[in-house]
């Protein structure tokens, strides 16, 4: 008799469970669950606007910003073939997108294809605030999040190269098609798409510019807090750089003050804010310390000795 068969998997003497999920299978699942929530706040997002109540719609403002900043993570520091890492990036920030334009429609009982645009104009603006540095954080620096035993130095990248640009293909053509099925009419002209999206007007310009600059510095320490610090030091980090968050919103509405003036609802703004930079934080730093559960960690790419 082969007694080591007889030992339940989970009392073998090497911890192996054979029941259990791979560790890749449960990072999918768990990067499923958790963008399958931030889908949710998309959704309620428009009615939170409608509303006209500061608090949950700021908050849940500042949950969705965290949420592109997260796809903006996954596509400009995990190492990986860009083939790959584009076309899936564009894809979750189109399906958000959608998302958000069914809340629309939820909340107000219609939308038309120049507030679908305009939607989508303003989502790939917020989008465009946390990639740039990041990627230039990738490039110009050698940031990258790698899995624990990964090699860190240049290296060619040519073994599947053809089979990635494939998939890639694939993904775009579906994220194209998603692109279409939100725009069923015909196309309004870009000046239309412009003024329905509030870019033209200097008020709400100014305040998306501030909010996002804002955001980033909220934004992005949460990286290096959850990716980089010992694990000792991560959960005092945390609660401090939570608490500058917070106090950050304070700093917000300063310049909104001086840029746009004061109005009769900044002290509800205000605290909205505040619990929504705070949330912002606590959630991205949980996010990416999950991330680090996983065996992945911030590094600084090595460059190779010249020859």
């Amino acid at each position: 008799m082969d007694l080591q068969s007889e030992i339940p998997a989970a009392d073998k003497p090497d911890g192996s469970d054979d029941r259990r999920l791979p560790v890749k299978k449960k990072l999918l699942l768990v990067i499923g669950v958790i963008f399958a929530s931030f889908l949710l706040f998309d959704l309620n997002l428009p009615a939170a606007f409608n509303s006209r109540n500061s608090y949950p719609f700021v908050f849940m403002l500042n949950i969705v910003v965290g949420q592109l900043t997260l796809i903006c993570v996954w596509g400009t520091l995990v190492e990986g073939t860009f083939w790959i890492r584009l076309p899936w990036t564009i894809l979750m920030l189109v399906i958000s997108w959608a998302v958000l334009a069914r809340g629309v429609y939820l909340a107000n009982g219609s939308t038309n294809p120049a507030e679908v645009l305009g939607l989508g104009l303003v989502w790939f603006y917020a989008f465009a605030i946390s990639y740039i540095p990041l990627k230039v954080a990738a490039w110009g620096f050698g940031w990258r999040i790698l899995k624990e035993g990964q090699k860190d130095t240049l290296e060619s990248k040519t073994n599947y190269q053809i089979r990635d640009m494939m998939i890639g293909t694939a993904i775009l053509a579906v994220t194209l098609t998603i692109g279409r099925l939100l725009l069923p009419g015909d196309l309004p002209s870009w000046k239309e798409v412009i003024s329905t999206s509030g870019l033209n007007d200097p008020q709400p310009l100014t305040a998306m510019f501030i909010f996002s600059v804002v955001s980033l510095i909220v934004k992005l320490p949460c990286i290096w807090i959850a990716l980089a610090i010992p694990l000792s030091k991560v959960k005092r980090y945390s609660i401090y750089w939570i608490g500058i968050a917070a106090a950050l919103g304070l700093f917000e509405i300063a310049l909104l003050t001086i840029a746009l003036g004061a109005n009769t609802d900044m002290l509800e703004v205000t605290i909205s804010l505040m619990l929504g930079h705070a949330a912002m934080a606590a959630i991205m730093i949980g996010v990416l310390y999950l991330l680090r559960s996983f065996g992945y960690r911030m590094s600084r790419r090595k460059r190779l000795a010249a020859a």
